[in-house]
């Protein structure tokens, strides 16, 4: 992880940074610096780290249509006793909140030592948890986490492709939103047939991958972070990003022992309510919904942020999961 001191001409974010020095000194920090250090800086997510005799602390600051993270993982570490990070304190005024350290990215640590390992434990680490919230995803509807469950996501698809002039500025053509048009009844038959399998509907956050997971030194437990954008769909969707995302920075293939034996760690815990061959068939069948799933996330940063920010960051991004549902239906 990469950072740089905050400096009062180059921040926009006093009042954040004020609220959060404030806090930590009066409830006992020590600061070994006055000033924080900066760690990301997106328009979804601002996020600095306080230096104090007892470790870093960090902040994170989001858009209020995304400032549902800090309520996430009280939830989650309350009532499921999940490896999420401890919340020290938030402030909805300003939309940002307060956490301490829970170690270094995974992805950092596997790019010095590759560990097939540590990765299927990150993979059972969630599917697990997202089995075990299964028969209770109102917790979370009830303060706000969006409900993308198969039945809703032909109408949200429908929705999304009646923004034409939104996507034909992010670069898609007319000719393209009309194929997409047409890619309709495929949806709704892919979430009709993927509902078919016994595995329940959860939270899914669509960036699960290792670089959102870190470990801890000395215990190596392993925590997963960057979860305000959940939402409740199929859990597939979080464990296609996963296994994408191990393909792409470790550079294996589909076919390599390594990549099947942590895919195996990934669906495994869904093998107890349907057999082996079932819950790889139902993988084929959210792989193109995936794609649906990820346009639907671009869509929700898109409103949070605003259109002027997202576009200006990283144009083309947010329609580009729309191609590759094209692609992927072809």
């Amino acid at each position: 992880m990469t950072t740089e001191p905050i400096t009062n001409d180059n921040n926009l974010n006093q009042p954040i940074i004020q609220w959060g020095r404030a806090y930590l000194l009066s409830h006992g920090y020590k600061l070994k610096s006055d000033l924080p250090e900066l760690v990301q800086d997106t328009p979804w997510s601002y996020v600095i780290r306080f230096v104090t005799y007892d470790g870093y602390v960090y902040l994170k600051h989001t858009p209020k249509l995304l400032a549902l993270e800090a309520d996430i993982i009280n939830i989650l570490q309350n009532q499921f006793h999940a490896h999420v990070p401890k919340i020290i304190a938030k402030n909805d005024e300003l939309d940002c909140f307060l956490m301490k350290d829970a170690g270094k990215s995974l992805r950092g640590i596997l790019k010095k030592n590759f560990s097939e390992s540590l990765l299927c434990k990150t993979a059972s680490q969630f599917t697990s948890l997202q089995i075990d919230i299964a028969d209770h995803v109102d917790v979370f509807l009830n303060i706000g986490v969006p409900d993308w469950r198969l039945n809703k996501i032909p109408d949200l698809y429908k929705q999304l492709l009646s923004q034409k002039d939104l996507l034909i500025e992010d670069g898609l053509s007319e000719k393209e939103i009309k194929k997409l048009e047409m890619l309709l009844p495929t949806v709704t038959a892919l979430c009709n047939k993927l509902s078919d399998y016994s595995i329940r509907e959860t939270i899914v956050q669509p960036d699960f991958n290792d670089n959102n997971t870190l470990i801890e030194d000395l215990s190596q437990v392993l925590t997963i972070i960057d979860l305000g954008e959940i939402a409740i769909s199929h859990p597939f969707f979080s464990l296609l990003n996963f296994l994408y995302q191990i393909q792409k920075h470790y550079g294996l293939t589909d076919k390599d022992n390594t990549y099947l034996t942590i895919k195996e760690a990934c669906l495994h815990p869904f093998m107890a309510s349907e057999s082996r061959e079932n819950v790889l068939h139902a993988l084929e069948l959210a792989r193109p919904l995936w794609f649906v799933y990820g346009a639907l996330a671009g869509y929700r940063l898109m409103i949070a942020c605003g259109k002027e920010n997202m576009m200006s960051f990283q144009h083309g991004k947010f329609i580009a999961s729309l191609r590759d549902f094209m692609a992927e239906c072809h």
